[in-house]
């Protein structure tokens, strides 16, 4: 047994404990609960974070457990939440206190909170200061406690951590800096940075120069968070707490700074902005601008939204992912997460669109998929809750049908309608206040002013308009390949034929979406989607019976005759162009000069891993995002979220490889050291 020096705490008149050591309390019982809620909880984007989360895991970390009262918080959502998504994960809590309540004092600070009851009464029965880690197990709402009765330095020292990180997210409590010294010093923040996950997010109520400088110096991105002030009258702790501090872990660079033409400036600061387009992509960065206060006038071609690529009945949403991590699987993970994210998000918000997110399987039709299969399931890269493998019968019995092969399942991909889906984005845009839709307008012209502003010139009928925006984006899909300014990237075309089948009782109860060498949907609106077609360089909008047919049977030499369908079942077929780019990555960002990057960087041409410090020469205002292939669905809500925070000089949500691979003057660097150039 070891001798723990516990608190002094006395109760004032309403109940809210205060500490001798610290000469303060530990939360203002009138506003306490709602603080914390602020400060850690919703600035650590709980509980969407655990939404998006792709390990079975999740690890918070806290300094200062004091009475309970973020666990307890955290803990009620963390139930909440799955209850309302069926999700696997688990949730382990480690906090540090070195001077802890007596159990007496415990449960009287927690007695404030009879909401809390049922938890707080688990958690005193197994309350206990004879030793210095207590471990409770909330085993049937997949929780653990870990406290760690110890400075906090050393608490979170004594903690073994895997090559990858060990914490998804910090909750810096304790009394302040003012108050308690000997806490947040230079050796915290080092263990902080060494127990972080990479992209980690941290939360604290203090705004001090010390912590600030602190987590910047071992690699954490800092920003002050403003909250509600709305109750911080004639309260001076609660004024103090009109702000926090948020960050994310991005660690520090080693070795020599990233190569100049990887690093993407900070442009002019923005209020405006004017999307060309009509589909998923032009939907998702108007959504993705407008929540971060930038005015938004999309112009569509079309008298309606999404009759591109977007016009589909029905489409798949399901990452690409390879045996083995890399580039394209890592993409396209982050940009699953993050769809997912945002269209569940939306149908909580009241919006509607068909849906179904009911899984996704591969189906290994042949001996070479079954052997794919095998080298993921040995492999084991991927979380199960993103992909596992699952044998024959498994495939039958998730999927409802009789497919009678193995596959890889994936259980939280799906499908939804995208043309429902684009116009369910495009009203929540709307409804910001921030965005204006304006159909039929054609894009004839764009040009280059000198003052970084660019004259673009539309037709709506007869009419041709000029207005001249600061931020042009062009989400233009298939379409790009017409557009003068986008000549320099190399981008193609693919049309695919998508048919509609009609329903019957032998395929109306498939449940998930099953891919072979195509793709075949659960019915919606007595309708099933097959195809497609990939048929390069061909720009023909019409449909084609031969196609129909070569669908039908594609479909049965997959998988046999699942659907019993002939050509006589096609209800009708609609033909549309992908736009793709040869690295199958699509491109988001601003457009290069071309000219400039040959002279900055002609050195390529005899050393690759020439490093410069001259920064990428990019056209101040004028953006594309397109190349999104057969796959928008999965990647334009990353992509908008990548563009957005482009213009307004924020955090990117990937790190910085990634965003080379995506950015548009990728092409023209990889044809310098090829000295194609």
């Amino acid at each position: 047994m070891v001798q723990i020096k516990t608190a002094k705490v006395s109760f004032n008149d309403d109940g809210t404990p205060f500490s001798a050591e610290f000469d303060d309390i530990y939360f203002d019982s009138n506003q306490g609960c709602s603080q914390s809620v602020q400060v850690f909880v919703e600035a650590n984007n709980i509980p969407h974070v655990w939404q998006d989360h792709s390990e079975d895991s999740f690890v918070i970390v806290e300094t200062g457990f004091g009475t309970g009262l973020n666990f307890l918080l955290t803990l009620d959502r963390f139930v909440k939440f799955k209850q309302q998504s069926n999700s696997a994960l688990t949730l382990h809590f480690i906090s540090t206190e070195k001077f802890p309540l007596t159990k007496n004092d415990l449960a009287t600070a927690l007695a404030l909170w009879p909401e809390y009851a049922k938890y707080s009464s688990e958690l005193l029965s197994h309350y206990d200061l004879q030793e210095e880690q207590l471990t409770v197990s909330f085993a049937d709402i997949d929780v653990s406690l870990t406290i760690l009765f110890s400075d906090s330095t050393k608490a979170l020292a004594s903690l073994n951590i895997p090559g990858q990180g060990l914490v998804d997210c910090f909750y810096l409590d304790g009394f302040s800096p003012v108050k308690n010294p000997e806490m947040w010093n230079k050796g915290l923040f080092l263990q902080l940075a060494r127990i972080a996950k990479k992209n980690a997010t941290l939360a604290t109520f203090t705004v001090a120069g010390i912590v600030r400088r602190g987590l910047e110096e071992v690699g954490f991105k800092v920003s002050k968070l403003a909250h509600d002030k709305a109750d911080i009258q004639n309260n001076e702790r609660l004024a103090e707490k009109s702000q926090s501090l948020t960050a994310t872990f991005k660690g520090l660079r080693k070795g020599k700074p990233l190569t100049g033409f990887k690093v993407r400036e900070k442009v002019e600061s923005s209020k405006h902005a004017t999307i060309i387009g009509g589909g998923l992509a032009s939907a998702c960065v108007a959504l993705a601008l407008a929540k971060k206060g930038i005015q938004v006038t999309l112009l569509c071609k079309d008298e309606n939204l999404a009759q591109g690529a977007s016009s589909n009945a029905i489409g798949a949403i399901y990452p690409l992912l390879h045996q083995n991590k890399d580039t394209i699987s890592n993409f396209y993970q982050l940009g699953f997460e993050r769809s997912l994210t945002l269209y569940q998000d939306l149908l909580a918000q009241g919006y509607k669109f068909s849906h179904g997110f009911n899984g996704l399987i591969e189906v290994s039709y042949k001996e070479a998929l079954v052997k794919r299969q095998a080298v993921f399931a040995k492999n084991q890269v991927w979380p199960e809750n993103l992909i596992q493998a699952i044998t024959a019968q498994q495939v039958n019995d998730i999927s409802g049908v009789g497919v009678n092969h193995p596959g890889l399942y994936m259980p939280r991909a799906g499908w939804v309608c995208p043309p429902e889906v684009v116009n369910a984005i495009t009203q929540a845009a709307i409804d910001t206040g921030k965005v204006k839709v304006k159909t039929k307008r054609t894009l004839v012209a764009i040009k280059a002013l000198e003052n970084d502003r660019w004259l673009i010139t539309t037709q709506k009928g007869q009419k041709q308009e000029q207005k001249q925006v600061q931020n042009l984006i062009l989400c233009t899909g298939a379409d790009s390949l017409q557009i003068d300014a986008l000549n320099d990237l190399p981008l193609s075309i693919v049309r695919g034929q998508v048919s509609q089948m009609k329903t019957n009782e032998k395929i109306n109860n498939l449940k998930t979406v099953l891919c072979h060498k195509g793709y075949l949907t659960p019915v919606n609106n007595s309708v099933h989607c097959i195809g497609a077609t990939f048929d390069k360089d061909d720009a023909d909008l019409s449909s084609r019976s031969i196609d129909d047919t070569y669908n039908i049977e594609m479909l049965e030499r997959c998988l046999g005759d699942i659907g019993h369908w002939t050509d006589e079942d096609v209800i009708t077929s609609k033909a549309r162009l992908r736009c793709c780019t040869p690295d199958h990555l699509p491109v988001v960002g601003r457009l290069p000069e071309i000219d400039l990057h040959k002279q900055y960087y002609a050195h390529l041409s005899k050393d690759k891993n020439w490093h410069y410090q001259q920064v990428a020469p990019l056209k101040n205002g004028l953006y594309v995002l397109t190349g999104l292939g057969a796959r928008g669905l999965c990647s334009a809500p990353l992509l908008a979220d990548i563009l957005a925070a482009e213009i307004c000089n924020e955090d990117y949500p990937v790190d910085e490889e990634m965003l080379f691979n995506l950015s548009p003057n990728r092409f023209v660097i990889r044809d310098l050291i090829k000295s194609k150039s």
